[in-house]
């Protein structure tokens, strides 16, 4: 089965990868290089302590040098990648053609993978990041599995011509996907002046409202549509089998702005089923229990539709670019409070009755939004467990429509379990 590559965006996020069985974990140094110049990332003082850690737990650790890197940081650049090898990182992650270029003559030991960013989408650009010495690329996201094994075939007929070791691929498995190609994208700069994502600040617009309009000033799209560029994330989950057979050696976690909790249930429900996969015990309740795992820590809504070969309206989440977690059931009704009465301007608070489509647990948060207004909505603690099947009901502070959806948009159980498995890691590192 392909590796499974986990980020971390600090330390707890790194211990939560290590003790959800990443076989590898990819992180940037605080004031590093990376593309998440925003996250908190490993303090380089405490790099070679979390390798030593990952080594013993037998992962792999590659450090985030994938800017775009200017002239005059050209040095600094490779004296700091001189560092992170040093202190245990197994590889470095790289846009930059003449970082790449530089490490390899000044490094020549050090392991180099071509970041997405460098946007290499086809056999030929693989064979050109093998030919300077890459030993993995990390190919564009929108690639589809047939593009991805065409290309996985070629590299291993060129590679045995010449006898040598084919160039490792790498595929973004989970997370957030841009609706522009990785490495291309100019929207954030132009209009956040500074906030180049190819220097690590993205300010992410895409995810924005925005009016699409006509020469005579008349809004074109539906209210529905009103964030145009806004992609659900991705989710090759029932594609490993396929992507495995493809060729690709490493899947891919996206998430270095996700805290531990996130990195935690997403890094565990991905282990457990490529391991069942691998052992042969896959069962459809496992693909549940995992599926249910994904959709409650935080996503846009999941797709698969690159790999499929798809790029219309099935990627892209339109009306809302938030957390949607799982739909769970739907309001049935409201009762107010027996006795409650309002003083001036005050809602009438009760409760909500929902009935349940999926069990939720003691302390889940809820998210019930309006049906007619998608942009009102409240979140409320689940007060006891209850099945699939059952009525729940729920204190508000004011009236819920009857068809209000509920999800599920923060499990109390998976928090739980990761702050639990950091902390045990944590008291033995």
């Amino acid at each position: 089965m392909p590796e499974l590559l986990a980020p971390a965006r600090d330390r707890e996020a790194f211990l939560a990868a290590l003790a959800a069985g990443a076989d590898a974990i990819y992180c940037g140094v605080t004031g590093g290089l990376n593309a998440r110049r925003r996250a908190a990332g490993i303090g380089e003082d405490e790099l070679a302590g979390l390798c030593s850690l990952a080594h013993a737990h037998g992962t792999r650790v590659y450090v985030t040098t994938n800017i775009v890197v200017k002239q005059s940081e050209l040095a600094g650049a490779v004296e700091a990648a001189a560092r992170y090898v040093a202190a245990g990182a197994d590889a470095l992650i790289i846009q930059d053609w003449g970082f790449l270029s530089l490490v390899r003559r000044e490094l020549p030991a050090a392991e180099v993978h071509v970041s997405t960013q460098a946007n290499v989408h086809d056999a030929r650009g693989v064979a050109l990041c093998a030919e300077l010495g890459a030993a993995r690329v990390t190919l564009s996201r929108e690639l589809s599995l047939a593009e991805i094994a065409r290309i996985a075939a070629e590299e291993t007929r060129r590679s045995a011509g010449l006898g040598v070791v084919p160039c490792e691929l790498e595929v973004f498995a989970h997370g957030a996907i841009c609706p522009s190609y990785s490495g291309l994208c100019m929207l954030s700069s132009f209009l956040r002046e500074g906030r180049s994502p190819n220097r690590g600040l993205c300010a992410q617009p895409c995810r924005l409202p925005f009016d699409l309009v006509g020469r005579e000033g008349v809004r074109l799209q539906p209210a529905e549509r009103e964030r145009p560029l806004c992609t659900h994330d991705n989710c090759a989950i029932d594609d490993v089998a396929a992507l495995a057979q493809a060729g690709v050696a490493s899947l891919k976690l996206e998430g270095r702005m996700k805290p531990a909790a996130y990195v935690h249930a997403v890094t565990s429900a991905w282990r457990a089923r490529l391991d069942a996969i691998a052992a042969g015990t896959d069962t459809p309740e496992l693909d549940e229990r995992c599926r249910r795992a994904l959709k409650r820590s935080f996503n846009r809504g999941l797709t698969d539709a690159y790999l499929r070969g798809a790029s219309g309206n099935e990627l892209m989440s339109y009306e809302r670019s938030g957390n949607r977690g799982e739909l769970v059931g739907v309001s049935l009704g409201f009762e107010p409070e027996p006795g409650f009465v309002p003083r001036d301007g005050q809602q009438v608070r009760g409760e909500v009755v929902v009935r349940l489509d999926a069990p939720v647990g003691e302390g889940d948060s809820i998210e019930l939004r309006h049906p007619a207004e998608p942009t009102r909505f409240l979140v409320v603690v689940v007060p006891h467990a209850a099945a699939a099947g059952e009525l729940l009901r729920l204190c508000t502070p004011r009236p819920i429509p009857v068809g209000s959806k509920a999800r599920v948009t923060k499990s109390a159980r998976l928090e739980r379990a990761a702050a639990e498995a950091v902390t045990a890691l944590a008291s033995h590192a």
